[in-house]
């Protein structure tokens, strides 16, 4: 027979005790040693033995309320995956989404009720640096095998046309200390795709939806061609190719969540960091084609009051920062972009509780329910949403209720920088008539978008100024400027 060693633990002491009285009843009780412990203080020497099983049943907010479980789940990954290489791990949850802080890939998952709680069960196998070591050799193995296949005469063309756009973009972004840029933008129609290079380790590349007319399975080849020649200009291995498809969003689905991995990395841009995520939503956590105006933005708010309307996760508010701002507000609709922001700051060393506001609403409501004046302002507003309390915003029919509601809070020496993507956009004559518009968008475009001129449109707005004059019979006269 086979000796088992099974050890039990909980971080609250009366859970113990119902465990032994559980165990005292099935007949078990002699085999198990119980002790009261907490498992995310967990260190080497805690662990009891050289291999083995966990299984566990952590909080997942049904009945124990007011924990922050993404934490604590994310720091027992951290453990399991320290201390307990060549174990097998089984962890049980009523909230799978919970199971993302986990960085490690379950073998597989199984659905199962807890009580009346239906819930998942994920399995790890923690692995051993000798087997991690084989599992990366047979990677290398498999890629090795897929860069020896001849590519597809498309797959080719690509491949070509994406080294040709490196060469001649490459050389600029380094002489700029620019990581994070545009290599490809649908050169190719047949080719529909925008391709993103990060760091020269990630590629965020998305596909514009083909037209109903194509064949899909032939719009598929054309993808996967793509990719392929993606792999081998830029030498990122494919499991860093990440892929999602572009189309034209309605309503509340261009806040809608993909995925839940909850995995962030840190890119670099004007000397900040930004946190970006490839999977769990549409767009990355950065704009790429807005670079040059983040640099502009750092570059005039020295002893500025700063003011972010759609802020998203507020790489400008840092740009601000950075460039000496006195104080700034980050106002979006999205708690999730707010918490992304804090969490922007925080990498970065800002503080996030003195001098620097953020304020979940919708943009509009917020600059008709505050007096706050600010000397620089960001508006970069959405082609199109829609809000829990208001009717959808559209950027052409509303921007000018938009643009007259921000100036209110702009002091008089002070400038607006509006921008927005929408490729047929016309600025609205009133605006030209109340106020001094400069349309600056060539200066805003990189030299990795200059191939597409239209990415976005990009105007500096400020106050008329007010000339008064003394007439010959002192009779005052004003004119705007």
């Amino acid at each position: 027979e086979k000796e088992i060693y099974i050890t039990a633990s909980d971080i609250i002491r009366t859970n113990v005790e119902i465990s032994k009285a559980a165990a005292l009843k099935a007949g078990v009780y002699d085999i198990i040693s119980f002790e009261v412990k907490d498992f995310t203080k967990v260190t080497e020497e805690d662990v009891p033995y050289e291999l083995g099983v966990i299984v566990t049943d952590p909080p997942y907010g049904v009945r124990l309320k007011g924990m922050n479980l993404e934490d604590l789940y994310s720091l027992s990954g951290d453990i399991i995956s320290k201390y307990f290489k060549g174990w097998n791990v089984s962890i049980l949850t009523g909230d799978q989404e919970l199971l993302s802080y986990i960085d490690m890939k379950p073998e597989r998952t199984n659905t199962l009720y807890n009580g009346g709680i239906l819930c998942q069960i994920a399995h790890y196998r923690v692995y051993t640096e000798e087997e991690r070591q084989v599992l990366i050799n047979k990677a290398l193995e498999r890629k090795a095998q897929r860069l020896a296949q001849p590519l597809t005469p498309g797959a080719q063309m690509a491949y070509n046309r994406l080294i040709k756009n490196m060469e001649s973009i490459k050389p600029q972004m380094e002489k700029e200390g620019v990581t994070c840029y545009r290599i490809y933008d649908a050169d190719m129609p047949e080719y529909s795709a925008a391709i993103d290079i990060y760091e020269g380790k990630w590629i965020n590349l998305q596909e514009y939806a083909p037209p109903a007319t194509i064949d899909p399975e032939a719009a598929e080849k054309r993808l996967d061609e793509l990719i392929q020649a993606t792999e081998r200009a830029t030498g990122i291995d494919m499991e860093n190719i990440y892929v999602k498809q572009r189309k034209e969003q309605k309503g509340r689905d261009q806040y809608k969540k993909l995925a839940s991995s909850n995995k962030f990395y840190i890119v670099k841009e004007n000397g900040l960091k930004y946190l970006v995520n490839f999977t769990d939503y549409l767009d990355t956590g950065v704009f790429l084609d807005h670079r040059p105006v983040r640099r502009m933005i750092s570059e005039m708010s020295q002893n500025k009051r700063f003011l972010n309307l759609f802020s998203y996760t507020s790489t400008a508010t840092l740009n601000a920062l950075k460039g000496g701002a006195l104080s700034t507000v980050s106002v979006d609709a999205s708690s999730t972009y707010l918490d992304w922001s804090i969490e922007n700051l925080k990498v970065n060393g800002y503080n996030t509780n003195i001098g620097n506001f953020f304020y979940k609403s919708d943009a509009i409501e917020y600059l008709y329910d505050t007096y706050d004046r600010f000397d620089l302002i960001f508006c970069d507003p959405p082609t199109f949403s829609n809000s829990k309390n208001r009717d959808s915003f559209d950027i052409q029919y509303d921007h000018f209720e938009l643009i007259k509601a921000a100036m209110m809070h702009l002091e008089k020496d002070g400038v607006m920088i509006f921008s927005n993507n929408f490729r047929k956009f016309k600025l609205d004559e009133r605006i030209l008539d109340r106020f001094a518009v400069e349309n600056i968008t060539p200066s805003t475009i990189g030299f990795d978008f200059a191939r597409d001129e239209k990415i976005h449109q990009c105007y500096l707005i400020r106050h008329k100024k007010v000339k008064v004059e003394l007439g010959t019979k002192k009779v005052l006269k004003i004119k705007t400027e």
